[in-house]
């Protein structure tokens, strides 16, 4: 999976993307904005918003199928 990031303004509810997009490919598309008159220093307030319309899903994690790691406590 390849990730690329870019800042955008929409126009007319559409966002252009960048030319580096091949055609044909399936995108999965992460929208992140500012509430108005949130501080851009306010971490938490930001950090807090980033799974919001995220479904249980969207924030699973996947199975760990590395090697079994075992402590000799």
């Amino acid at each position: 999976m390849n990730a690329i990031e870019f800042d955008a303004l929409p126009e007319q509810r559409s966002i252009h993307l960048p030319e580096e997009v091949p055609d044909g490919v399936r995108l999965r598309v992460v929208l992140l904005w500012e509430q108005p008159g949130a501080k851009e220093d306010d971490l938490k307030t930001l950090f807090a918003s980033t799974t919001e319309g995220l479904t249980d899903e969207d924030l699973g994690r996947p199975s760990d199928l590395g090697r079994d790691l075992q402590w000799d406590i």
